[in-house]
């Protein structure tokens, strides 16, 4: 994986809930937010790619309709076995939207 793909990547994230009001640092990426109701839009008018990053063992369990799971949870970098949803993350011009509980 490359850190370059990486930084796409997470630029890329929109995550649900309200944005903290705190100072970013360096070493930290703060992602755009957006409510629950800015996501039901975009889920409605299918404008939106949804990426499941739990641990793979809960994904068959539930999750939602259509959602790619990209189970990235403390990790810097991914197993090549996942490089097609992170290469269709890149691509897309959708917002992704990621969730993790």
């Amino acid at each position: 994986m490359r850190s370059s793909a990486l930084a796409a990547l997470v630029f890329a994230v929109v995550l649900i809930g309200p944005a903290p009001a705190r100072a970013q640092d360096a070493d930290t990426i703060d992602a755009p937010r957006i409510s629950m109701a800015e996501f039901k839009k975009l889920v409605a008018a299918k404008n939106v790619v949804v990426v499941d990053t739990r641990v793979a063992d809960v994904f068959p369990l539930g999750h939602i309709a259509g959602a790619l799971l990209l189970p990235l949870e403390g990790r810097l970098t991914w197993p090549e076995e996942y490089e097609r949803v992170v290469k269709q993350l890149i691509a897309t011009r959708k917002p992704v939207v990621t969730y993790c509980a």
